[in-house]
């Protein structure tokens, strides 16, 4: 095929898909929670964001764990749960997730997945019970 064909198709394609797609609500933003969870308690709520991240492929559910105002380290994104939101929603249940693991550790959540992104490490920065920072660019997995 002709590259300036592929331009033409890439169109029909997003269109098809978001025919697929349901037109997700965003949920309401979690909110810090004072005074803070403990750390087995954050730990908790990580382990129900990653069930429902990359493994259910719930992206409403997992969405209910971030804070309005979070920091976003992947230079090709904006700060904030709804400049995420509008790049994951349309996407994510679509996606074919591999996962290769889940660790916490203080106030950190990793995951390590494989997805048509590649193998994937997110860190996540947890604030009073929710995720406030995140960082995907050459992260690597705790192997401890």
């Amino acid at each position: 095929m002709r590259v300036s064909n592929i331009f033409v198709l890439l169109p029909l394609y997003g269109a098809a898909v978001n025919a697929q797609t349901p037109n997700l609500k965003a949920p309401p933003p979690c909110v810090r929670a004072t005074p803070a969870p403990s750390e087995c308690q954050t730990e908790a709520r990580f382990n129900e964001f990653a069930e429902a991240f990359i493994v259910t492929k719930n992206i409403t559910e997992a969405f209910t764990f971030i804070v309005e105002d979070y920091i976003n380290h992947n230079p090709l994104a904006q700060n904030g749960s709804a400049s995420a939101w509008s790049i994951l929603s349309p996407i994510w249940a679509s996606q074919d997730i591999t996962v290769l693991g889940t660790k916490f550790r203080g106030n950190m959540g990793w995951l390590n997945y494989r997805s048509a992104f590649g193998t994937v490490v997110d860190r996540f920065r947890w604030e009073g019970g929710c995720i406030a920072e995140h960082w995907d660019q050459n992260e690597t997995f705790p192997t401890d």
